[in-house]
């Protein structure tokens, strides 16, 4: 493995420890929402399906529906788009623009019923959508689909298609043209484990997407790394994985991000039983969780990581699923310089979640809002809360769409960091590959800046060349208004 660019983390935090030290409660107002106001809702996921240049949020349900809401000025409305998924569980949804056209298609992921099959709805604009799955060969029978990722495995250019399955080998479609090969037992990804969680990353920072896949049932974890296209699992060897659990035990989301601000990215594991959070060391991996102030074991689903108070330090929120104890809470870690302190504020300690968590920064304000997903068949449903943190409303941020080499696309795992203009990092964020459970976003990155105008943009492509950056200097975020940085992935 080559070794990674490396940063310092006290370099990074010295632009702002001093806000860090008097911060201000966490402020969540609940959004009302009625469409998603029904029972056993399950994924969510943010895109911009219509191309009006703001956030809509898919979610999908127990009963099979998934609700696409159009967001119009920071107003989320039914948008009457139908899908049909076939009977039950809309379990995975997953944004990609596999054909490349400039708007993100949806990949829906169910549980096996006699006529259920995962589905493929292309973007056809205007509100249009066209079920292409089974013609297109990416709708696997009998799936038992819990995480799908668009991801370009091969550096080829387009994006291919990884699917976890709850009980069978995970299933990888290659991208031949527009329709795919399921290539995934030739590649050494067709894992037979209990898989319900995946998140792609290049870790060893060699050039290529590697991949975390998270397991149940007692089963270990796997962490396949990507050589040249070929993968081995590497789990045991790198620590990345309890090497005995019981069988009620086992890891449901995960979630990369740098939260010690090295540059590099580090890995969130939830679980039934202990969570974990494996920081990056160059390639190596240390469990940290309890160290970093990141306790507790019971049941968790998933992690998502998001600056919510602007300090130039991930956050972490943790779902937590209920149905053996009702009385759990979720939890809020908030990183102060690398430790976490668990400050869940009393607007989303009331039942909020149990399985989805998806920052976003939904109404354009330049802050990072909360949708979340509780699949109880009585309490449940969907809900979205405005950040109204009174340290992240006054604090610049910055958004960078990194796209593909037409200029239309984002290209999930590639990579960005922001420096200020003496070269400090404010932060490395990784355009989205899976997480949340069981979701993926087609969406900008987020990354504080304080009152910094004369930004450099980084962003680093993983590519049939090897890893290629694109330098973007003299960045003045206030400049945009609130629209994001779009950089191009060069040509070959």
């Amino acid at each position: 493995m080559s070794g990674p660019i490396r940063f310092s983390a006290l370099a990074a935090s010295g632009l702002w420890l001093a806000a860090s030290a008097h911060a201000a409660p966490l402020q969540f107002e609940r959004l009302p929402i009625p469409a998603l106001d029904k029972p056993g809702a399950l994924a969510n996921a943010w895109a911009d399906y219509d191309g009006d240049g703001d956030l809509d949020l898919a979610t999908g349900f127990k009963d099979g529906s998934v609700i696409l809401l159009r967001n119009d000025a920071g107003k989320l409305t039914p948008s009457g788009v139908p899908f049909d998924v076939g009977g039950r569980d809309a379990r995975a949804l997953a944004w990609g623009d596999y054909d490349a056209d400039g708007d993100p298609d949806l990949y829906v992921g169910t549980s096996a019923t006699p006529r259920h099959l995962n589905r493929l709805f292309r973007n056809d604009r205007g509100g249009r959508f066209a079920e292409v799955g089974a013609d297109l060969g990416v709708s696997p029978a009998d799936a038992t689909t819990r995480q799908a990722s668009w991801i370009d495995i091969d550096r080829d250019g387009d994006l291919d298609l990884f699917v976890a399955q709850r009980a069978a080998p995970n299933q990888l479609f290659r991208n031949e043209g527009g329709k795919f090969r399921e290539v995934a037992a030739e590649l050494g990804l067709a894992d037979p484990r209990k898989s319900v969680g995946a998140c792609f990353f290049d870790a060893d920072q060699d050039g290529d997407l590697d991949v975390f896949v998270a397991n149940q049932a007692g089963d270990r974890d796997g962490f396949f790394r990507n050589d040249n296209g070929r993968f081995t699992d590497v789990a045991e060897t790198l620590g990345l994985t309890p090497l005995e659990r019981p069988a009620a035990d086992g890891s449901v989301g995960c979630a990369p991000g740098d939260y010690d601000n090295d540059g590099d990215f580090d890995l969130f594991v939830a679980a039934y039983g202990k969570n974990r959070l494996y920081r990056n060391d160059g390639g190596t991996f240390a469990e940290v969780a309890e160290a970093a102030g990141i306790v507790g074991e019971d049941h968790y689903v998933a992690g998502g990581w998001a600056d919510v108070d602007q300090d130039g330090w991930l956050d972490l929120y943790v779902t937590t699923f209920r149905t053996p104890n009702p009385n759990l809470r979720d939890h809020l870690y908030r990183n102060q310089a690398g430790r976490f302190v668990d400050e869940l504020p009393e607007s989303l300690a009331v039942v909020p979640a149990d399985h989805g968590v998806q920052w976003a920064d939904l109404d354009g304000d330049g802050d990072l809002d909360l949708a979340l997903t509780h699949n109880d068949d009585k309490v449940g449903g969907g809900r979205v809360y405005r950040n109204d943190s009174p340290d992240a409303a006054h604090r610049g941020a910055l958004k960078v769409l990194a796209l593909d080499t037409g200029g239309r696309s984002v290209v999930p795992g590639a990579e960005v960091r922001v420096r200020d203009a003496a070269g400090r990092l404010l932060g490395a964020r990784l355009v989205d590959t899976g997480g949340g459970y069981d979701s993926q976003n087609a969406m900008s990155v987020h990354v504080p800046t304080g009152e910094a105008r004369r930004l450099t943009v980084e962003v680093t492509y993983l590519t049939a060349q090897g890893r290629r950056a694109v330098t973007v200097r003299n960045v003045d975020p206030s400049r945009l208004a609130g629209k994001a940085l779009r950089v191009r992935q060069p040509r070959p």
